[in-house]
């Protein structure tokens, strides 16, 4: 499977991991398990941290915008972050992609700026609770 999703904090922060190949039917099952997770989280904002450091070859963002567009964000969704993508012109589309849909979204080089991110935007975090899987940044 070329993504795993777990909790980086539970009920806060939602971590995935893409390498590989990822096709529409993965990017799909991949969001729509998201929003499950965000859906069963008590809390008021959910953040997601999205490495797709490892992904060989990406959905087309045509693709992924009609992809959001069905799954659609959950009503809690805080900030989107990406870590670790290499194309400039995939960060131009999802950051733009981003806007349309209107989403927080930022992309950072490391999981180190990406956490630094969140937590200035989100002092409640608990990040005592942190116990996701830590990547090569």
């Amino acid at each position: 499977m070329p993504y795993k999703i777990s909790w980086y904090i539970p009920d806060e922060v939602v971590y995935i991991h893409y390498s590989g190949i990822v096709s529409v039917d993965e990017l799909r099952n991949s969001l729509q398990e998201a929003y499950d997770y965000m859906e069963s989280s008590p809390r008021h904002l959910v953040h997601t941290i999205s490495d797709v450091g490892d992904v060989v070859t990406p959905t087309t963002i045509k693709d992924s915008m009609n992809i959001i567009r069905e799954v659609g964000s959950h009503p809690r969704t805080g900030w989107t972050v990406s870590i670790r993508e290499k194309s400039p012109l995939v960060k131009m589309g999802s950051a733009m992609g981003s806007s349309i849909f209107g989403l927080r979204f930022r992309a950072f080089d490391t999981l180190e700026q990406a956490l630094v991110h969140l937590k200035y935007f989100d002092e409640r975090l608990s990040w005592h609770k942190d116990d996701a899987p830590k990547v090569e940044s």
